[in-house]
C-alpha cells in the first residue's frame, strides 16, 4: 500500500480513532512487528495537528508473555494521556496501561498485519454511522434478554443470561477518559452471567496465536469454564496455548462479541475476523472491568472466533447467516 494512503490512514487514526487534539499529550505506540510506514504516517499526523506527539517502539510480546514492559516504557505511557496503538504486542493487558486507565488515558488500538486494506475500507469505505445506530438498537435487544442460545452447523450449541450485565459498542474510538477501543469497528459485547454459562462452543474461525483452524475445535463449558477441548492438532495447539500462560483463569469465559462490519472479511487476522457482520468472539481470561463481570483477576486473553453462528434471543432470531434480523430494526448493513 502506497505511502499516501497511508497518509490518510494516519489523519483518520489520529483524529478520529484516538480523538487527539492540540492540548493532548499523544503517544503512537508500536512494536517491532509494525509497518514503519504505518507509523510514520501516524506520527507525522499528531505533528502536523499541532498535538504533543510522543514515538514508543516496545520488543513484540506474544500474548502469554506475562511480562511487564521496561520501566522506561511504561513511564513514557503513564505520561501520555491519548495513546494510540498500532502494534501486535497487547501492551493494554500491562500494569502500565491498566493504570494509565485509570489515570484517565484514553487508547484506540490497531494490529495492522494481515488486514491493511481493512484499517482503510473498514472505516472510509462503510457507512460508519449507520453502523453505530444498528449497533445502538443491537444493544437495546441484548440488554433486555433474559437469556442468548448461540448454535452452528459445526455443533456450536451454548446458552447464557446476559441480563444485569452492560452491553458495550466497541465503536473503534477512544472519546471517554480511561476508554480503550479497537478499531476499526464496529462491534457489540458483554460479559455473560458466568454460573449460567453452559454447553459446546466449536470454533471453526480464528484462535489463538491468530490463525484460522485447519478443523473445528470444541470446547465443552461448565459454568463459564473450558472444562475439556478437543479436535485435531488445532485443539491440541490451543490447549497448550492455554497451558503456557500458567494461569487456570485463562479458561474463563469473559466475553461475548458481535461483529457489525460489512467490509471484514475473515483472513486469519483475529481483529479482522471477529469484525465480520455475525461473526461471534468468545474471549477468555482477563476481563476488561467496564464488562461489570465476575471473572477472576488475569494477566493473559485470548480470543476465538465462530464464523456464522445462529445467535437467539429469548428464542427470537437475532442473527443468521451473517445477516440480522431486519424485523427487529436492524437492517441496512
Amino acid at each position: 500500500m502506497s505511502k499516501n494512503k497511508w497518509k490518510e490512514f494516519g489523519t483518520i487514526a489520529v483524529k478520529k480513532m484516538a480523538q487527539a487534539q492540540p492540548g493532548d499529550r499523544l503517544l503512537i505506540l508500536t512494536d517491532t512487528r509494525t509497518d514503519s510506514d504505518i507509523a510514520e504516517a501516524c506520527r507525522a499526523a499528531g505533528i502536523d495537528a499541532g498535538i504533543d506527539t510522543k514515538f514508543l517502539t516496545i520488543p513484540y510480546m506474544t500474548p502469554t508473555d506475562t511480562r511487564e514492559l521496561a520501566p522506561s516504557a511504561a513511564q513514557v505511557i503513564l505520561d501520555a494521556n491519548v495513546i494510540l496503538g498500532i502494534c501486535e504486542t497487547m501492551f493494554d493487558e500491562k500494569a502500565a496501561a491498566r493504570q494509565a486507565r485509570k489515570n484517565g488515558t484514553r487508547i484506540a488500538i490497531t494490529s495492522p498485519a494481515g488486514m491493511e486494506d481493512f484499517l482503510i475500507e473498514g472505516i472510509c469505505g462503510v457507512d460508519y454511522g449507520h453502523m453505530l445506530k444498528v449497533a445502538e438498537r443491537a444493544c437495546e435487544l441484548w440488554a433486555n434478554s433474559d437469556t442468548c442460545q448461540v448454535t452452528s452447523p459445526v455443533g456450536t450449541n451454548i446458552s447464557f443470561g446476559m441480563k444485569s450485565r452492560p452491553v458495550l459498542v466497541g465503536d473503534g474510538m477512544a472519546t471517554q477518559p480511561g476508554e480503550l477501543d479497537f478499531f476499526p469497528g464496529v462491534s457489540i459485547a458483554n460479559a455473560p452471567v458466568e454460573e449460567t454459562i453452559q454447553g459446546t462452543v466449536v470454533v471453526d474461525g480464528n484462535i489463538p496465536p491468530g490463525r484460522l483452524v485447519e478443523a473445528p475445535v470444541t470446547c465443552e463449558l461448565e459454568k463459564g469454564i473450558i472444562t475439556d477441548i478437543s479436535g485435531g492438532k488445532d485443539a491440541h495447539d490451543l490447549e497448550a496455548y492455554f497451558e503456557e500462560s500458567g494461569d487456570p483463569i485463562a479458561k474463563h469465559l469473559c466475553h461475548f462479541t458481535l461483529g457489525l462490519n460489512p467490509r471484514a472479511q475473515t483472513t486469519g487476522n483475529v481483529h479482522q475476523d471477529e469484525h465480520v457482520l455475525g461473526a461471534v468472539t468468545f474471549g477468555f481470561g482477563s476481563q476488561d472491568p467496564d464488562f461489570k463481570g465476575n471473572v477472576p483477576s488475569c494477566k493473559v486473553h485470548c480470543d476465538v472466533v465462530l464464523r456464522s453462528p445462529t445467535i437467539l434471543l429469548d428464542g427470537t432470531v437475532f442473527c443468521q447467516n451473517n445477516r440480522l434480523n431486519a424485523d427487529l430494526g436492524l437492517g441496512g448493513l
